[in-house]
């Protein structure tokens, strides 16, 4: 591999998409409404299809899908479109409950996934043992992207940035353009973001699928009879679903997810931008595998962290052949940042509300709704700069949190879907089933019990039995 990635054009071209984010947040700083929590982290509850569309996409994409996802495909295969499954039945979960929420959240003013727990419980306990879960979860994605991020960029430039720079110097764009835009500014970068990353992983994919090495196996008719072969012949079922389960209910309670559902004109814009969002991972997360899967053919031998790299590795052994295509490289690392950048942001966005309404606010320190306006923006900053520490100081066993926080983030699910759905449900019986949901699957890790052993009923991942176990006691519960 080359010293340096980056060249003095893809330089220049990640540095303006990076001014660019900061002239974002000042436009969207002069295009605020009001001096107001709902402003700053909801940007008016006013956003339209597309522009919900986009933020929702990059929201739900991350350094993962350029990364950790072709990475797997690169070791296991088409194992891996389990997690295209899953990413799409992510939509059809928000269908059965965001359309109602939305509603709810305008008719009360909800701003932070603990508003609504409020309103619909009433419960103490409850509202903090879901808090938590936002906060451990918001926390693991933000620290595991900031690494992510600080890992690339000191690649890229071949150690002239290093990883603790690299974090350094993203954290700073990203506090100033979330502080002075909030919610706007993160949507309006998201624009931008979603695009690129939309753009670079089909560019990539036909680009490796056309470039690749004479005599290898990536071609289309060859890729069309291995799958064939794999869904007719080797499919696990049990270890497919237990993936789609665990994403797809997960990620729809995602506290920035929730957040994005109250910031939808209406349920027919939620309706209109979930359609569209339903069709993506056939265009993002299936070409991303697919791409790990023919680099695995003529570029075997990788150990397990360099193949979270296979795309670079690849991308590089190409523009060496075929020079006229470096942008390429260019377009992957921008790629990746916008990525990265947009989970980072949203995820912050939430935990800040969820410290400035649910926290401070709740704790009665501050009133004002000024007052608490001014408390989130020194938020932003505030958070930002400790995520940014702990990302340069902590190990990077992080990652083994960031894994685990699905595991945990499903626990929470009925105490939002079928709160939404199920009048008759108590605030006792959900934090009971939370608590047991959660003993449970922390009990299954702790234990040594692996997922991964996926040749026998039991190789389902912990979270989703300890979903079983939640629903079980809700379900005792009210007989």
């Amino acid at each position: 591999m080359q010293d340096t990635i980056l060249g003095p054009t893809g330089i220049a071209f990640i540095g303006l998409y990076l001014a660019s984010l900061l002239g974002i947040g000042w436009a969207a700083n002069r295009s605020r409404k009001e001096n107001s929590l709902k402003d700053y982290y909801l940007a008016g509850s006013s956003l339209g299809s597309i522009s919900l569309f986009f933020t929702l996409y990059a929201t739900q994409y991350s350094g993962n899908t350029l990364f950790a996802i072709p990475g797997n495909a690169y070791r296991n295969g088409f194992i891996g479109l389990s997690v295209a499954a899953a990413v799409m039945s992510v939509v059809l979960v928000y269908l059965t409950f965001a359309g109602r929420l939305n509603t709810l959240a305008k008719n009360h003013g909800f701003v932070s996934v603990g508003d609504f727990i409020k309103w619909r419980y009433d419960h103490k306990a409850l509202l903090i043992a879901i808090n938590i879960i936002a906060v451990i979860t918001l926390v693991s994605y933000a620290l595991g992207n900031f690494k992510a991020i600080g890992l690339l960029l000191e690649s890229a430039s071949g150690g002239a940035i290093s990883f603790a720079a690299g974090i350094v110097l993203l954290g700073l764009i990203m506090a100033i353009y979330e502080s002075l835009g909030g919610l706007r500014g993160v949507v309006w970068t998201d624009i931008i973001q979603g695009s690129l990353l939309f753009i670079g992983c089909l560019l990539l994919f036909f680009a490796i699928l056309s470039l690749s090495p004479s005599g290898s196996n990536a071609s289309a008719v060859n890729l069309s009879e291995r799958l064939v072969v794999y869904f007719s012949e080797q499919i696990d079922t049990v270890g497919f679903l237990s993936v789609v389960v665990l994403v797809g209910i997960g990620a729809a309670v995602y506290p920035q997810a929730i957040q994005r559902v109250y910031i939808a004109r209406d349920p027919q814009v939620l309706k209109r931008s979930y359609a569209a969002l339903l069709i993506m991972p056939l265009l993002t997360t299936v070409p991303m595998i697919l791409v790990g899967v023919m680099i695995a053919d003529w570029l075997p031998g990788l150990s397990e962290q360099q193949s979270e790299n296979v795309v670079v590795y690849a991308v590089e052994t190409i523009t060496r052949n075929y020079p006229g295509v470096s942008w390429l490289l260019v377009l992957y690392l921008g790629a990746a940042i916008a990525a990265i950048m947009s989970t980072i942001d949203s995820a912050l966005l939430s935990l800040g509300s969820t410290v400035t309404k649910d926290i401070v606010g709740r704790a009665g320190r501050v009133v004002d709704e000024a007052t608490l306006y001014k408390v989130s923006r020194l938020t932003s900053w505030g958070l930002m700069a400790v995520m940014a520490t702990l990302a340069i100081i902590l190990p990077q066993t992080i990652w083994a949190l960031m894994i685990f926080k699905f595991e945990l983030l499903i626990q929470i699910a009925p105490a939002i879907i079928l709160g939404v759905r199920a009048p008759s449900l108590s605030g006792r019986a959900v934090l009971a089933g939370l608590i047991a949901g959660c003993a449970s699957a922390v009990a299954l890790k702790i234990s040594g019990y692996s997922e991964l052993d996926l040749s026998t009923p039991l190789g389902v991942h912990a979270g989703v039995w300890g979903l079983i176990v939640n629903m079980m006691v809700l379900t005792l519960w009210r007989k």
